[in-house]
């Protein structure tokens, strides 16, 4: 006769978490480390260009000068035209240094600021199934390539990601999903101010 009776239940065990304190250590620990690169590499970035950008004041300022030494002549004598060829020369060499230095100017301002926006914007967004291994920023143009472990996580950190500061008024140009046999899911983000959005998988 039997005398015991089983009361236990798989159901009695507690739920199982899906966000591990590990998991999430590791996901701060890559954003970290995108932030650090990010730093770094934006440093790099300005130092080149405020070297690129003094080196252009200087040639601007002798422009400047060699044409107003040649305006003075011109002034003190009868028009002579290899000289009115050279000043026109002169006038445009120094109209393209300046074009230079306000392009210079716009991209060391989105250098040195865009990427700490950009950076607090994705860690504002960050989502546990979604790590970035890549960010590249050109002008008005930014591409993330990363990898995910749950595909259905991609659109909705997509959508979160275009109310963010930084891509507020951007448009996804195209994004571009793969997997290979064993491995997680890997995507390819662009983004282009004012461009309709496409999307391939």
């Amino acid at each position: 006769m039997k005398t015991r009776v089983n009361l236990f239940s798989a159901s009695l065990f507690p739920p199982e978490l899906r966000l591990s304190f590990n998991h999430l250590t590791l996901v701060l620990l890559v954003l970290v480390g995108l932030f650090t690169i990010a730093c770094g590499g934006s440093y790099a970035l300005v130092s080149a260009l405020e070297t690129d950008k003094a080196e252009l004041s200087m040639q601007k300022r002798n422009l400047d000068s060699q044409k107003q030494n040649l305006e003075t002549a011109l002034a003190n004598r009868a028009p002579d035209s290899a000289l009115v060829d050279e000043v026109d020369l002169l006038s445009q060499q120094v109209e393209l240094k300046r074009m230079l230095l306000g392009e210079l100017s716009q991209r060391e301002a989105l250098t040195s600021h865009g990427y700490s926006l950009l950076m607090k914007d994705l860690a504002r967004v960050a989502n546990s199934n979604i790590w970035l291994s890549r960010i590249k920023v050109d002008n008005n143009s930014f591409i993330f390539e990363g990898f995910s472990s749950a595909p259905h996580s991609v659109p909705l950190w997509v959508e979160r990601l275009k109310l963010t500061d930084t891509l507020k008024g951007h448009a996804f140009a195209s994004m571009t999903m793969s997997r290979g046999e064993g491995k997680p899911l890997a995507f390819t983000l662009t983004s282009k101010a004012g461009d309709s959005v496409e999307s391939n998988q």
